[in-house]
């Protein structure tokens, strides 16, 4: 099987490439991106001849489409920004596709393009990293044990155990999406109806193992709203989103939202047009980075309320993954990156029939 990566050289890449590299049947793996010079860096240094670097912008719907005609299966790791068009891309090519989230409304989008996908033949899998991905997998997994659900609560957070730089500001993932998700109304379920609350809202505080321990999180937009109503189903009434990032970090991120500076409207420049969200990310996106990598510990929990033969019950599961030694990246890293090098195989070798 053939997988290309758009976005190939950048950081969930880091974990996605190696996996497929180390899995039976893979015949060769695309690492893309509109940098020539970065995904030929980046294929050279997974030192193995099937990884090729390839050149193509995800813009570009005409070169992408016929890039994409030359594999069995594309993972979208690009700005989520880009699913709708990477994703009608793949369509249009007859090649599998998945991807990494479309932080609620670009999911929404993407759904609409079920019929299209069906007809060409192809299966889409949004949102299957970490979360979204294995968190509704937990999800889908516990409410399959119940009669009834009422509520899904739904819990990110981790901690960094090695690494990194004191002083240092480091994304944990791009910089863009972590804006929007600070400064974008959450969707929550309440009565089985989504509504609206303010980005950072809903404090609450909870205890993970170590080393996180306790934390103070808050609702975020996120697209496992987007499908998990529906995909549980059995009456559930009530479920969100809560994402506890470390507090220097969030108090961070918070601020440049406060001072305008990830803000999608234009403002005049000395004449220039510009966005602050674009100067800001880009300017974040330069940063020096740390000598050594921050290697975190990721924790993603679900926790299920329901019923089963008439009694309540309560179920939760965590999906806890540690730093990977061998190949240097962290948890989020692994966690994310891993789950579509599985999506994109099980797609490729037939093993997947739903279209």
């Amino acid at each position: 099987m053939k997988v290309l990566i758009l976005g190939g050289y950048g950081a969930m890449a880091q974990s996605t490439v190696p996996d497929l590299l180390a899995s039976p049947g893979v015949e060769r793996v695309g690492i893309a991106g509109r940098n020539a010079a970065k995904a030929k860096a980046f294929a050279a240094a997974a030192r193995d001849d099937r990884a090729t670097a390839v050149t193509v912008d995800a813009r570009d719907s005409a070169a992408l489409i016929r890039e994409l005609r030359r594999w069995d299966c594309v993972i979208n790791s690009t700005w989520y920004d880009l699913n709708v068009p990477t994703m009608e891309a793949a369509i249009e090519a007859g090649i599998h596709y998945c991807d990494l989230g479309g932080l609620y409304h670009q999911t929404l989008r993407q759904l609409k393009l079920d019929a299209r996908a069906k007809d060409a033949g192809v299966t889409c899998v949004l949102g299957i990293g970490s979360t979204p991905g294995t968190m509704n997998v937990m999800a889908i997994h516990g409410a399959s044990k119940l009669d009834k659900v009422h509520k899904v609560l739904l819990r990110s957070s981790g901690a960094v155990v090695a690494g990194g730089e004191p002083g240092k500001f480091v994304p944990p993932y791009a910089i863009r999406t972590i804006f929007d998700e600070f400064s974008l109304d959450a969707p929550i379920l309440r009565d089985g109806k989504i509504r609206f609350v303010p980005a950072l809202s809903g404090l609450e505080r909870s205890e993970f193992m170590s080393p996180v321990g306790v934390v103070e999180g808050y609702y975020t937009i996120h697209s496992e709203l987007a499908t998990m109503p529906e995909t549980i189903g059995k009456g559930v009434q009530e479920m969100d989103f809560i994402v506890a990032f470390p507090p220097a970090f969030r108090e961070t991120v918070a601020t440049l939202v406060r001072l305008g500076l990830a803000s999608r409207e234009e403002i005049l420049v000395e004449g220039t047009k510009v966005r602050p969200y674009d100067v800001t990310s880009t300017a974040i996106d330069a940063l020096p980075k740390p000598k050594e990598p921050e290697l975190d510990v990721d924790i993603q929990r679900c926790v299920l309320v329901g019923e089963k033969d008439g009694d309540s019950v309560t179920l939760r599961y965590e999906a806890v993954t540690w730093p990977h030694k061998k190949w240097k990246v962290g948890g989020g890293v692994v966690d994310t990156g891993v789950p579509p090098s599985i999506a994109a195989q099980w797609m490729a070798n037939g093993s997947v029939k739903r279209k």
